[in-house]
């Protein structure tokens, strides 16, 4: 409750519809994704909740992947070797969550605040601020809620990162970055931790709500 109280509501409603507006999954696996191709998804998901490792395409269905290739619902990396399946990256990345039995990366600081709570597990959050280049380090609960000692380290900004919106691991994730507090002032859209662990708990409730069979 403490942290809810930080947050501003009118912020994290924005933040939130700007990010359904760039990157509509929950929409688009509702109305245009089929039932097979859903649960092709929830496969995918299973498998990275359970393993906390990237899943190889062999083993799933290769029309349903493809589908939800084209809703952007997932990507594969470079060699097609490996499904990332946001907020879950295959690849390394400058956001980096140590867990206590596995490494893994993330393509946004959303993604990052999201990721511990899917797992049930808490962790800590490393990157670099883009601005300043300094090294910004967050624990993080199992229910994905930075530490309160933890709520002045950092805060997200939202910034462009493409004109054209076509892939979110490349089009809107890189814009979504953890920066050195000193810096707010330098950037038109910004959230308190606090706040961005709302955003990212609202954004990804769907997964969690397909995990439950209430999608």
């Amino acid at each position: 409750m403490a942290q809810e109280a930080q947050a501003d509501l009118n912020k994290v409603l924005a933040a939130l519809k700007g990010l359904h507006r760039a990157f509509p999954i929950e929409q688009r696996l509702k109305t245009q994704a089929c039932d097979s191709t859903r649960e092709t998804y929830l496969a995918v998901l299973s498998r990275w909740v359970q393993t906390a490792s990237a899943p190889s395409p062999a083993g799933f269905d290769a029309e349903a992947l493809d589908e939800l290739l084209a809703l952007d619902a997932i990507y594969l990396t470079e060699n097609e070797q490996a499904i990332g399946a946001a907020p879950f990256c295959p690849v390394e990345t400058d956001i980096k969550l140590s867990f206590p039995h596995e490494t893994l990366y993330a393509l946004s600081a959303l993604d990052a605040l999201a990721l511990p709570r899917l797992l049930g597990s808490a962790c800590v959050i490393e990157t670099r601020c883009p601005a300043s280049g300094q090294p910004i380090s967050l624990q993080v609960d199992a229910q994905g809620n930075p530490l309160p000692s933890e709520l002045d380290k950092a805060i997200v900004v939202f910034r462009k990162a493409s004109e054209h919106v076509q892939h979110y691991s490349h089009d809107v994730s890189m814009g979504i970055r953890f920066v050195h507090p000193a810096l707010q002032g330098q950037f038109a859209q910004s959230l308190t931790l606090a706040e961005a662990a709302a955003v990212a708990h609202a954004f990804y409730a769907f997964q969690r709500k397909i995990f439950a069979g209430t999608f």
